[in-house]
Order: structure tokens, then sequence, then C-alpha cells
């Protein structure tokens, strides 16, 4: 069944996808009709007394007369100028507001071409530089659009050269210029489409991929800016098909995550738009969350990606579903061929080694995992079909029941992580009023605890996590023999306690507040005993190596009455012990539904406890810096 799915595919890589998409002849048809169109009006000017084509006398920088000029229609010092008609001064004015434009735009236009002519002629890097964020500012002002317009094929041209460039002394030009590349595409909406697919034909056409990566962040940059403009709405289609395009092909992390970062700006501007593409961008990524071969920092971001789009996993459910019972059924296969290959049976080449399976076993529990929280609060059964109690339920077990019996065969810390992330996320999703069978996770999390001592930190964390969850969300369900197992001497758990990562102390620190912030008084006390039982006994050692007589012979454990700890020992384990028992201090007021009196035989306990044990702790150090001085 692996074979056949869709998203066990998803990664293979072909050749770079050719858009066919060619730049538009149309901006260089419309400014050559613009040309010839001046330069035949400034021949009928001449031939009429006007300008000179050639500059004459009185005539500005671009073949224009002065606006001086241009107001003079007649000579003011003439005393008949009284008698102009106010038509004439009416058209004067207009005839001023005209020349006003056209020196502007002619003079926008020189500079602009003087700024395209530095960033490809210049040799000095640091001008250079300077020009391109001249040519920034430039794009970015409005009143720049139409000369902008009129010179698009020269600034993308331009622009091309400085992406193109081979030094890597000239990183932060080619970044300079990507984002006045995706400072153009929003600023002209009107020509956008041709700018778009200019980039798009650019990353196609491109063989390398820093290059492409360029192109890829002018994008970005364009719909960053863009945001959810209207005017940009039917060109979003065009954009989100390029870049699914774009998506399916690249094979290096770093295309792929300025790809998908795009995406994710699409998505969340243009939901409507992003819908149609949800399953193939699923797809792919999936493909890459699963190479177990990528760092696990790129994994995760992954994983981050596919949890941001929330939103359409929901409105997607019977995708979303379909997707986990997939993986779940890789996940079997992959522990059913582990079980062969370790009873001899194996005869069969297309079974995949352990060195293959297992690697892959774990890739699929952390998809899985990824999954479930992308669904969000709707994976709860709380919320309706179709997530049940009996779908979570059966499911919970499954995966539990598939990692169960690979560990059985081979051990392997990578499958055991993910495992354990696997079932906190799905036992999380499950309200702790719901009945689930309780026997089957408190012994798959205390068969974790046992052998995860010489294991790696990410390992114990993960174990100890889940004893947190699983005393959360069974609570009041709790057996007061599991308790019991957690804080007798042979525990692991107190072994950990040791343990040199602060983070590994962290979390066993948090098993020992979730059992102590139970709602259940009987196994409370069990849990309460056993924790004074080992303080006690911490606490005698410290007063032995300092010749005192014991002491709180009343609240000794019969567990903890042949355990000796060194000085050292001692001290961690009475301050540890202390500190986790701080949590239910306040007792009466966070315990629900037990008997006043059995709240309060606590808190009395738990008060005089601990002015018992500052006593001594005091008591103790004193004596100690006396003995040393």
């Amino acid at each position: 069944m692996r074979d056949n799915l869709k998203y066990s595919s998803s990664r293979d890589r072909g050749s770079s996808a050719s858009y066919g998409l060619q730049p538009s002849n149309s901006a260089v048809v419309s400014r050559q009709r613009h040309d010839d169109i001046r330069v035949h009006t400034d021949i009928q000017n001449e031939e009429k007394g006007g300008y000179s084509v050639n500059g004459g006398s009185g005539e500005n920088t671009y073949g224009r007369k002065s606006l001086g000029q241009e107001l003079r229609v007649n000579n003011v010092t003439n005393p008949d100028f009284t008698s102009v008609p106010h038509g004439n001064r009416a058209l004067a004015t207009k005839d001023m507001r005209k020349s006003q434009e056209r020196s502007l735009s002619y003079s926008d236009e020189s500079r602009l071409s003087n700024l395209l002519r530095r960033i490809t002629r210049e040799d000095d890097r640091d001008r250079r530089l300077a020009t391109v964020k001249q040519l920034k500012e430039f794009i970015q002002q409005p009143e720049n659009k139409l000369v902008l317009v009129k010179q698009l094929d020269n600034i993308l041209t331009a622009i091309h050269d400085v992406l193109n460039e081979s030094s890597k002394l000239l990183q932060e030009l080619r970044q300079e210029g990507a984002c006045c590349l995706g400072l153009l595409c929003a600023s002209l909406s009107y020509e956008a489409e041709k700018i778009f697919k200019w980039i798009f034909s650019k990353f196609s056409s491109s063989t390398k991929d820093e290059v492409k990566l360029l192109y890829l962040c002018a994008t970005y940059k364009a719909l960053e800016t863009v945001g959810e403009k209207k005017a940009f709405s039917s060109l979003m289609q065009l954009v989100m098909t390029s870049l699914q395009s774009i998506l399916e092909n690249v094979d290096t992390p770093e295309l792929l995550c300025k790809c998908v970062k795009c995406i994710l700006l699409v998505s969340r501007c243009y939901p409507h738009i992003f819908s149609t593409n949800f399953r193939d961008t699923v797809d792919i990524l999936v493909g890459w969350h699963i190479d177990h071969t990528q760092k696990p920092s790129l994994t995760q971001q992954v994983s981050g990606w596919l949890q941001s789009l929330e939103p359409f996993w929901v409105a997607d459910l019977t995708f979303s579903t379909t997707l986990l019972g997939q993986f779940l059924e890789d996940m079997e296969a992959y522990a059913e061929d582990l079980s062969h290959v370790a009873s001899g049976e194996s005869v069969d080449e297309d079974i995949p080694p352990p060195s293959v399976s297992l690697p892959k076993l774990a890739a699929l529990l952390r998809v899985f995992s990824t999954v479930v929280r992308s669904i969000g609060e709707r994976f709860s059964p709380i919320r309706g079909p179709p997530i049940t109690e009996a779908y979570v339920t059966d499911v919970l077990y499954r995966v539990m029941r598939c990692v169960t019996a690979a560990n059985q065969v081979f051990f392997s810390e990578a499958v055991l992580t993910a495992a354990n992330e696997c079932v906190g996320v799905l036992l999380g999703s499950l309200d702790p009023s719901m009945t689930i069978h309780c026997d089957m996770v408190i012994t798959y999390g205390l068969d974790q605890m046992e052998g995860c001592q010489s294991c790696g930190t990410d390992y114990i964390i993960s174990v100890l996590n889940l004893l947190t969850l699983i005393v959360e969300q069974i609570n009041t369900k709790l057996p007061s023999s599991f308790v019991e197992k957690l804080f007798i001497p042979e525990s692991k758990l107190l072994v950990l306690r040791y343990h040199k990562e602060k983070e590994v102390v962290a979390a066993a620190h948090a098993v020992y507040q979730a059992v102590l912030s139970l709602k259940n008084i009987p196994v409370l006390e069990t849990a309460y005993r056993l924790i004074l039982g080992e303080m006690t006994c911490a606490l005698n050692s410290l007063l032995y190596s300092l010749h005192l007589p014991e002491a709180c012979s009343e609240i000794q454990h019969d567990s903890f009455k042949k355990r000796i700890f060194n000085v050292d020992n001692a001290k961690f384990v009475v301050i540890f012990d202390l500190s986790a028992l701080s949590t239910i201090g306040n007792a009466k007021n966070s315990l629900i539904g037990v008997s006043k009196n059995s709240t309060d035989k606590i808190c009395a306990i738990n008060v005089r406890t601990r002015f018992t044990y500052l006593k001594y702790t005091i008591m103790y150090f004193t004596s100690s810096a006396h003995m040393y001085n």
C-alpha cells in the first residue's frame, strides 16, 4: 500500500519546469507610437513658428519653451495687453499646466535613464549599491508610475543584470535588486501580470539556485507589499499556479523555504485562490516531512508550515482523516516488516531492512503528529464526527500496539521519541471526562520510563512529558499503584532527577507537580507519604553526617527505611521534594469535589512538614558551617 500512496512519491524531483512565458511587447509598441506622435507634433510646431526641434534660443534642455515663454502669448509691456480676451488667458493657463507635466515627465524619465545607466555601467561597488537604493526610492514614489511604465523593459533588463552578478561580494546589491523588482511589480498594477510572467520565466530559465532564490525573494516582496489589494485578485491564480509548479520541482531547502513562504502569503491574503491548491501543496510538504535524510530543523519547519494551514485542514476533514489513515496503515506495515526480519522469516527482497524501516516509521509518527496538530481544536470528540471518541481511541491504541511491537524487535530512540509525541498528541485530544481504557496507556508510559535512563536527552524528556500528560488526562481515574511505581526507591524517575541536563530535571519536576495537583485524595495521599518518606530518609542522612540524632520518625516510610543517601544527593532530594510539595501548599483552594476533612488533613500535614523540614535544614547548614569554621 505504501508504494501506491500519493504522498510517498511527492518528493520525486524532475527537471525544472518551463513556464513558456515571454515578455509582452505591448509597452514597446506603445512607446514607439508615443515617440512618433511627439516627433510629428514637434515638426508641426516648428513649421508654425514655434520652437525648434533641435533647440533654439529660449528653449530648455528638452527642446521645449521655458514656462515664461509659454505664458508670454502677448507682450505684457504692450499697453494693449489688457485687451486680451478672457478665453486666451484660460488657454494660457491650460498650456502652462501641460508644459509643467511635460517638463516633469521628461525630467523624471531622464533621471530614471541616468539611474539605469549607472546601475549597469558603474564599477564601484558602493556607488552602484547606492544607485540601486535610489532606484528603489524612485519606484516607490506614486508620481513616477507613468515613467516606470514607459521604461519598464529597460528596468527589467537592468535588474536582470544585477541579479545575475556572479561575485559573492555583490550579495547586498543583488538583494536590493530583488527588492526593486518586487516593489516595481506592486507599484504597477496594470503591468503586474507582465512582470510576474517575466519573473517566473526567468526563474525557469535560470540555472543557478542563488539567482532563482532572488526571483522568489522578489515575488515575496511583491505579494507582501500588495497584500489584499483587489487590483491583484485577478492575477493570484496565475501566481499560485506558477508557485505550485515551482514547489513541485525545487530540490534544495533554501528554495523550498522561500517558495513556501510565498504560497503561505497567498493562502492568508487570498484563501479562496489557495484552497484549490491545498491538497497538492500538502502532498509536496508531506513528502519533505517524511524524508528522514533532511535535517531535523527543516522537518520542524515543514511541520510548522503545515500547522499554519489549520483553516484548510478543518475545511477538508475528509482529506485530513484519510491522510491520517494512510499514515497509520504504513506504520503498521513497517512494524510488520520489522517483525518478519527479526523472526528470520524474511525471504522477500521487497521487505526493507531495519536500517530503512525504523527511520521511516519514525518519520511517519512525526508527520502523523503534525497533521493532528494541524487540525487543531477540531480534532476532538467533543466537536463531533468524523472525530469521535471511538475514532481517537482506536487510533491511539493502534499507534501504541505498532510501536510496542517494533520496540520488542529493534530498539530505536528516534522511533520511541516520535511515538511518545504522537501518543501524547492523541491523548491530549481526549477530554479527561471520557472513558478510556487506562491500563494500556499507563503500562505504555511506565515501560518507556524503565528503559530510558541511559538514553539521549530528547528521548528522556519525551518520556517524562508523556508521564505528565498521562497524569493530567487520566487524572482522578489513576490507580494508586501507578503513583507507587513512580515514587518508590527503585523508580527510574527518582534517578532521572540527578540528570546533568536542566531540561530533564525540570521535566521530572513537572511529573511531581502533576501528581501532587491531582484531585483524588487516596492517590494524592499515597504520593504524599512516599515523597515525605524519601525526604525523611534524606534529612536523616544529613543529620547522621553531623552526628546528630534522627528526626521525623512519625512520617518515615517503610520503603525508604533502608535507603542511605550521600550528602550531596541528600541535599538535592530535600530541596527538590520541598519544591515539589509547594505545589499543594494551597491545596484547600485547588482541590475540588473532595470532603472538607480530607482536604484540611492534607493541608495541615503539608504545612507542618514544610516547617519541620525548614527547621532541620537550617539546623543542618548551621551545624555544617560551624564544623568547617
